[in-house]
Formats: C-alpha cells, sequence, structure tokens
C-alpha cells in the first residue's frame, strides 16, 4: 500500500466497474495505451488508479469518470499465447482525481489526493447474512477470489467484496464507494440486496 500522504501522479484506467481497496482485478490489456501505462507501471513499481466511467467507451475513446477511485499495483502477470497482457492486480488506497490530462495516445494521467484511510467497521450480528453469502460467492466464483475469503470478516470486507462481485448498477456501486462509513454502507448495500434487512434511513 502506498503510504505518501500527499498527492501522486499516476495513470487512470476507467473502467465499467468499482474498485476497493484490497479488492483484486484480473485484466486483459490489449489497447496500446494501456500498454504503455503497464510498461511504466513495472518499470518504476507504481500504481495506476481505477475509476468508474460516468459516461463514454471502455474500449477506445476517452471516457469522463468518477472523481474518486482506488490505487491499484500490478501483483502477477503473464503474456498470453496470444501476445496480450494478463495483469493480477489489488486494490489500494482511495484517491480523489484532482486534474486530469489526456496525453497523446488517449491514455488518461492525473494529479490524485489520497484518502484518509477509515477504522474497519465491526459486522452487525444482524447482518451475518451478508458475510454468508459473500462466502457463497467466493466459492462460486473460484480464483482468483476465493483468496479473499477471511475467518472474521469485518463490515467493510463484507460491503467491499459484494459490491464488486454483485451484478448492482455502476452508478449505485459508485454511490456506496463515495460512503465513508463501513457500517452505513453495509447497511445500504443489504437494502438493494433485501429491502426488509437495509437501511431505514
Amino acid at each position: 500500500m502506498d503510504t505518501d500522504p500527499g498527492r501522486q501522479r499516476v495513470a487512470l484506467f476507467p473502467l465499467n466497474l468499482v474498485l476497493f481497496p484490497g479488492g483484486l482485478l484480473p485484466l486483459r490489456i490489449f489497447e496500446p495505451r494501456y500498454q504503455r501505462m503497464v510498461s511504466e507501471c513495472l518499470r518504476e513499481q507504481q500504481p495506476f488508479a481505477v475509476v468508474s466511467i460516468v459516461d463514454g467507451p471502455e474500449a477506445g475513446g476517452v471516457a469522463a469518470t468518477a472523481q474518486t477511485g482506488t490505487l491499484a499495483r500490478i501483483i502477477d502477470f503473464e503474456r498470453g499465447d496470444d501476445g496480450l497482457l494478463n495483469l493480477l492486480c489489488e486494490g489500494g488506497r482511495r484517491i480523489r482525481v484532482a486534474s486530469v490530462q489526456v496525453e497523446h495516445d488517449d491514455l488518461l494521467r492525473a494529479d490524485v489526493e489520497h484518502q484518509p484511510d477509515q477504522a474497519p467497521a465491526a459486522l452487525p450480528p444482524e447482518l451475518a447474512w451478508t458475510a454468508q453469502l459473500l462466502d457463497e460467492l467466493l466459492d462460486r466464483v473460484g480464483e482468483p477470489f476465493d483468496r479473499l475469503r477471511v475467518a472474521s470478516p469485518s463490515a467493510d470486507h463484507v460491503a467491499h467484496r459484494l459490491i464488486e462481485l454483485l451484478p448492482i448498477p455502476l452508478a449505485e456501486k459508485q454511490a456506496l464507494f463515495d460512503l465513508d462509513d463501513g457500517g452505513q454502507r453495509l447497511r445500504r448495500l443489504a437494502g438493494l440486496i433485501n429491502p426488509a434487512h437495509g437501511d431505514s434511513d
């Protein structure tokens, strides 16, 4: 995890998903701009930032992105038989995008501000069913996500992994990402899954 408390200049990777700290993100890299990004990140041992797409394409062109996202580090990579790069990335610190520059090949690069780390919230007993749901999902999706199983998960861990894995609308995932309180995030998520068990706000 990056420990610099200030700003950092990184490449942005806009995707139709939300990545939380501690999450895993497999990627298959085929666009030249992202091949360049990966080469730079590996050479300089630097992260890139995963930001969700607000408007525009995931491949080709320049997408408008959310103002918040997550730093991601490449933890494993291999070149496939087709010559494309297969990556496994891990989410690090949450960031806020301060400014964006479009480079010659449409790679986005931005100054980002590191967001404060939040203390993990305890899993409420009445929401223990969400941890069971997560275990079932991790069993179903298999590698590499099954390694995210933990013995005594926090509310944050359960919420983060469920938001990443469940087929929730992207705008809703981003709204949940932007909440700072882990317990509140899990309660709101539980309300989306089962309104009888969710946030009463």
